[in-house]
């Protein structure tokens, strides 16, 4: 059961660029009721607000006990940012 993780542990993480700089944490979980798994992740911005990420556009990485956008996720970033 490697994939699990507590909730507790989700919220607060960081999430990092492909470059390894953080660009914000986790600070909500959506989850999808009917199918039971998350869907979107709210990014708290450091000075910029949040962005609504689908959780498919992170990967987790043991290391930092964290999560890296992947391309799509760093496309939808920039673009929210606008």
């Amino acid at each position: 059961m490697d994939q699990a993780m507590p909730t507790a542990n989700l919220l607060g993480a960081g999430v990092y660029d492909a470059r390894g700089s953080e660009v914000g944490v986790i600070s909500e979980l959506q989850i999808d009721p009917a199918a039971g798994i998350v869907r979107f992740a709210r990014i708290a911005l450091p000075q910029q607000g949040t962005v609504l990420m689908p959780w498919a556009a992170m990967f987790r990485v043991k290391y930092r006990q964290g999560f890296v956008l992947t391309a799509r996720g760093e496309e939808l970033l920039r673009e929210n940012l606008g």
